[in-house]
Formats: structure tokens, sequence, C-alpha cells
């Protein structure tokens, strides 16, 4: 299962105060949350600034308030082959100080900008998320802006569709949920509403043991051993 996360740092950062004060907003970031069976964690897909990268929910939160979890209506899974290509890639700078312009402009003008300073080689979090929207043929992606729609609007995007479940802040209680589960050594699987059972690899099959013939014959061969070394 694959869900939208929306968040704020958790220390004060100047662009995330910027980008919410412009669009009237809490969230400054959007990120992808994927429930992964083979690692058995639920890891976070997101744009950083050191670049595209994947990490665990856990090492997340520390850094980041999770104010809303979008459980989408339609899967999207079928985009993460392509964004599991931009591992690495490195974070849009030039992209994200144009979608600035593009708030500011807005804020004056009240019209929609276009981002002037469009980057194909590297990504900022809304663009990462739209284009895995789109990567994975969801219904409504195509109307959003992949450099100019903000964190915001695409959390407005899935408020729209009735069939999308939401998950406020106040509902998660996420930090708590963890802080729990790491207390009790059982590290991120259970519990939450937005939690999806991840499948657990199957059991290794049992050895056979040895049948009571076989256990007698190897006892008188090793006695057999010990009275030929006296």
């Amino acid at each position: 299962m694959v869900f939208i996360g929306f968040s704020t740092p958790r220390l004060w950062n100047p662009l995330s105060a910027l980008i919410r004060a412009l669009t009237h907003s809490r969230v400054s970031h959007t990120f992808l949350l994927v429930e992964d069976p083979v690692f058995e964690l639920r890891l976070v897909l997101e744009a950083h600034s050191t670049g595209f990268r994947l990490v665990s929910l856990t090492r997340f939160v520390k850094d980041n308030k999770i104010v809303a979890l979008v459980k989408p209506s339609h899967p999207i899974q079928p985009g993460l082959p392509t964004a599991g290509e931009w591992l690495g890639d490195k974070f849009d700078v030039l992209g994200l100080f144009g979608i600035f312009i593009t708030l500011v402009a807005r804020y004056i003008r009240q019209r929609p900008w276009k981002n002037p300073f469009p980057t194909s080689s590297a990504l900022f979090c809304s663009e990462a998320v739209i284009k895995t929207l789109k990567a994975a043929g969801y219904p409504g992606s195509a109307t959003l802006g992949d450099e100019t729609t903000t964190p915001s609007e695409v959390l407005a995007f899935f408020e729209c569709d009735p069939d999308c479940v939401i998950y406020r802040r106040k509902e998660l209680k996420l930090w708590n949920h963890l802080g729990k589960l790491r207390r009790a050594g059982t590290g991120q699987r259970g519990g939450g509403p937005f939690s999806a059972p991840v499948a657990t690899p199957a059991a290794a099959p049992p050895i056979a043991s040895a049948s009571p013939g076989d256990a007698a014959q190897d006892a008188s061969e090793v006695a057999r051993s010990a009275a030929s070394r006296r």
C-alpha cells in the first residue's frame, strides 16, 4: 500500500514558514509513504535537500510533523518503479525558487503563474509526488502542474475526492504510536489508522528429525569407535 503524506519540520524553518504563509496552509512538504513487505517497514520516499531518497518512517518523524496522511482512492503502486529511478537525483533548488516566485505573483496578481525555472534533471517534493501519480495513471492527476503545484494544492486535490480517506494529525497520534512500538521493541509494524498489513516472509520449513532407529545406529557406531581407540 502507498499513502501520500503531508508534513512540516519540527524545528522552525524559514522556507517552510514562507511556503505555509504564502499558501495559507499548515503543510509545506509532501511525500510518499510505502508499506514495504521485504524490510517489513514503512518507508518514506521523498525529495529532500540532500536529494531524492528513501528513509524509514521512524527516522522521518524525528524531524518532521505529519499533518495529514491520505489513503488514495486509486492505487499508486504502478508509479513506484518510475519513482525508484529518481533515487539519488539532486534536489531542485532552482525549481523551488521558481515556485516561490509563482506564489508571490499569485498573491499579488491573484492569478496563476508558470514556474520560470523548470528543471528536468532535479525534483522538489510536490513535483515528485505529482509525477508518481501521473506514472500510476491516477485519475485527474493530469490537471496538476509538475512544477507549479504546491503541497497544499496536492492535499486539496485529494480532499476533493470523496473516495479518498484522509487522516489528520490528531487522528494519527503518530509520534506516540511509534514511541510505544519502539519501547516495546516491535519496530514500526502494526496499529495506526493508516496501517495496512505488512506481509511477512514465509517461515522456513522445519528440519526433519531423525527416526529412533537412526539414533540408535548412530549411538552404536560412536561406542564402537570409542572402543577401537582404546
